[in-house]
């Protein structure tokens, strides 16, 4: 994982100029978004920090996970000036993960109207074709050519 992440403002999205300090401590990497049919994957190894009490990794470091390889698929369907957020993400966490883990998260917009867009995603573990996880999640893209005011 020594290859330097992909942020938004790589793929042409102006309204993401921000470093994004949460993301760069959770680690993940985008490995690839498609533009044409609207999927990304994105890859996690599992860290000491990520890990709860229990020896296991935290919920919340999977939802985070889940949360920014859906948003690299929702940046597939963005123009330049577009921006979105997160309105729902529902995860169902299926297997324990574990210390040393390397996850794949493979995302894809199944439904894109003229505000929303709806996705699922599925989590893997050390190349297996199993998933860990999956996630539905629904986002607000607010398109800037319809944002401004008309004369």
């Amino acid at each position: 994982m020594s290859e330097k992440k992909k942020h938004p403002q790589d793929h042409g999205l102006e309204n993401y100029q921000f470093p994004d300090h949460f993301g760069d401590w959770l680690g993940y990497r985008v490995i690839s978004v498609d533009s044409v049919k609207h999927r990304a994957e994105v890859e996690l190894k599992i860290r000491e920090d990520h890990l709860s009490p229990a020896g296991r990794v935290h919920g919340g470091v999977v939802s985070a996970f889940l949360d920014m390889a859906c948003g690299a698929a929702v940046f597939s369907t963005m123009k330049p000036k577009d921006y979105c957020s997160t309105v729902e993400l529902k995860v169902n966490y299926l297997k324990p993960i574990e210390l040393g883990d390397i996850l794949l998260a493979k995302t894809e917009v199944v439904f894109q109207g003229k505000r929303l867009c709806v996705l699922h995603g599925m989590v893997y573990r050390n190349h297996q074709g199993t998933p860990v996880a999956m996630a539905s999640a629904t986002y607000n893209v607010v398109r800037w050519e319809k944002a401004q005011p008309t004369e």
